[in-house]
């Protein structure tokens, strides 16, 4: 129980800051792995793919399958409960005083500033997972062995899919299910 509440008041902390959606919690997994040890870095990337599958917001289902890791499904319902419930409380409080405030220049310059404050949260989850995925730094570091640096498999996957996602920009769904059926192909 104790490890449902320290996760539940981290989701708590986390849901107040994640401006951008649900890919800005990305990097505070990465920071709980290194904090609590309650999940492996590799399972971050299974968490984005099993909470990408399922409907609702990221952020939501990672909380939620986080919490199920860690805690079951007591877990679950504390720690997606507290991770909504800054949002809300910020949603509700700020909703008003935005309408209100939609001309201020101040207010404009503070939400030009959130936004690339959002990009660069994504960006860094990216390139971590990107990490886990793709290259391999610490592996090289040890064995200098570029081989060990770069799967190249995922990197050709990698870049055949940002070329897909450029080109087909109406539906992501193709991706992911191009994805799993690439993954069985070249796993099987």
């Amino acid at each position: 129980m104790n490890d449902i509440l320290i996760l539940a008041f981290e989701y708590m902390k986390i849901g107040a800051v994640a401006i951008g959606g649900g890919y800005t919690v990305i990097p505070f997994l990465y920071y709980l792995v290194d904090k609590y040890k309650w999940f492996e870095v590799a399972q971050i990337t299974q968490m984005i793919a099993v909470s990408n599958l399922t409907p609702g917001p990221i952020g939501i289902n990672m909380a939620t399958f986080v919490g199920v890791k860690v805690g079951g499904i007591l877990g679950a319902a504390f720690v997606t409960f507290a991770f909504m419930v800054p949002s809300f409380i910020i949603v509700c409080s700020l909703s008003k005083f935005l309408k209100k405030n939609k001309e201020n220049k101040l207010i404009n310059n503070i939400m030009y500033g959130l936004r690339p404050a959002a990009v660069a949260l994504i960006s860094v989850a990216g390139l971590k997972i990107m990490n886990t995925t793709v290259f391999n730094l610490t592996k090289f570091l040890k064995t200098h062995n570029l081989s060990d640096f770069i799967s190249l498999k995922a990197f050709i996957l990698l870049m055949a899919f940002c070329a897909m996602g450029l080109k087909l920009k109406k539906n992501p769904m193709i991706l992911i299910v191009a994805a799993i059926v690439l993954g069985l192909v070249i796993k099987l």
